[in-house]
């Protein structure tokens, strides 16, 4: 054996060594596709989940968190939390969770930033709306998750001459980015499979996101379950800090038992759910909370979903007599409208073609939109509009709605 592999081996060895009997080794990493460095003197000293972390930070989907809505839109406030930080709570929450489990913290982290690629604009009123737009335009359903998969797997383009594998992201990381869920109330969750999930459960678990929606995804490994929790504990405190700071709420509104249980602050909260989950998952061979603590944490979430989220979709501007998600459905589909008709029209200079089809699909259009011309052009519109910045989305409504 050279010098080069008994170097490589050694430092896997090391970083193996860290990991604990419940979370998933760096050599039991699996891609797609194999990758061999043309450079047969390279040596990359980062694992292969770190590296995956590289390809999701670097990628264009991900440079578009920058401004996307967490929960609050159209509010001109620095200070309230926006997508791009909300992943980076989930994967500092996530990755110190998986420390004492011993857990693989690289995995954690590729899942943890990597999760919300897909989200639309305005959050997750923006994703019942393009759901909404997609059933009526016969294309199934809309979920961000798969999204997310969508952007990582197909139109993010690091090997352009194989077709539809994206970043050749891992099959671990990608699987706790599909299943990742923060809204569901679990008190405690085991990995579905404990030898692991093969390509075909993931493809099939991929497709059934955009059609019946029937599968109950659960993450192959601890570190997607572990994603799974931080989602919830990451957002639950600090929608509260926000919507108090933007005066939608008073502290002294949120229930007592809470308070009580879980605390009155997003520190308090987080402290508390982590300290707890901790202790639980310890103790057993399943990660998940005590039953008081998870009683609470359902409870917080039933206030925060009718005091704020549905307040909030419920608004109505001062201007205006319409709800404000009936205003943004109006948006979406008068955008969707006008760059379907761009796509049918071939109209070359339209945003849809400059802003997207451009960016992922550099041979003239051969490998993305001619296939598609003849079948779906449907998908491309929604692949556009998932992937629209807040700012970027009224930009195009104003363009769209002075052309038609």
């Amino acid at each position: 054996m050279d010098h080069n592999k008994i170097e490589q081996l050694r430092l896997r060895l090391r970083r193996d060594s860290d990991i604990g009997i419940h979370g998933i080794l760096d050599s039991q990493a699996v891609r797609y596709y194999e990758e061999k460095e043309e450079d047969k003197n390279y040596i990359d000293i980062r694992s292969p989940f770190f590296r995956d972390v590289d390809r999701i930070v670097h990628s264009k989907a991900y440079a578009r968190y920058i401004d996307k809505t967490q929960v609050f839109f159209d509010i001109n406030n620095a200070n309230i939390t926006h997508r791009s930080l909300h992943v980076i709570l989930v994967s500092r929450i996530a990755r110190q969770i998986g420390r004492v489990l011993k857990l693989n913290t690289d995995l954690i982290e590729a899942i943890a930033l990597g999760h919300d690629i897909g989200h639309p604009p305005f959050g997750h009123l923006g994703e019942y709306i393009l759901n909404e737009i997609s059933r009526k335009n016969n294309m199934g359903k809309f979920l961000h998750n798969g999204q997310s998969i969508r952007w990582l797997t197909h139109l993010e383009k690091r090997f352009p001459k194989k077709p539809a594998n994206g970043l050749n992201l891992t099959l671990q990381v990608l699987d706790g980015i599909l299943c990742h869920d923060g809204e569901i109330n679990e008190q405690k969750l085991k990995p579905k499979k404990i030898n692991g999930k093969t390509w075909n459960d993931h493809f099939k678990e991929y497709n059934d996101c955009f059609n019946k929606n029937k599968i109950k995804r659960i993450p192959m490994s601890n570190e997607g379950v572990v994603v799974r929790f931080a989602d919830a504990i990451s957002y639950i405190g600090r929608d509260i800090e926000d919507a108090i700071l933007l005066k939608f709420i008073k502290r002294r509104e949120i229930p007592e038992t809470c308070i009580k249980i879980l605390g009155d602050t997003n520190r308090k909260i987080i402290n508390t759910l982590i300290m707890d989950l901790l202790n639980f998952s310890l103790d057993n061979d399943i990660i998940g909370y005590s039953e008081k603590i998870f009683e609470a944490l359902k409870e917080l979430k039933s206030f925060n979903n009718k005091e704020i989220y549905l307040r909030r979709d419920l608004l109505q501007k001062k201007d205006s007599i319409i709800p404000y998600a009936d205003e943004l459905t109006e948006k979406f589909e008068l955008i969707f409208k006008k760059c379907l008709k761009d796509l049918e029209e071939e109209n070359y200079d339209a945003p849809v073609f400059k802003d997207h089809i451009e960016y992922i699909d550099n041979e003239n259009y051969t490998t993305y939109f001619k296939p598609l011309k003849k079948n779906n052009l449907t998908l491309i519109v929604r692949d556009y509009i998932a992937g629209m910045s807040d700012k970027y989305f009224k930009e195009i409504y104003e363009k769209s709605s002075k052309k038609i």
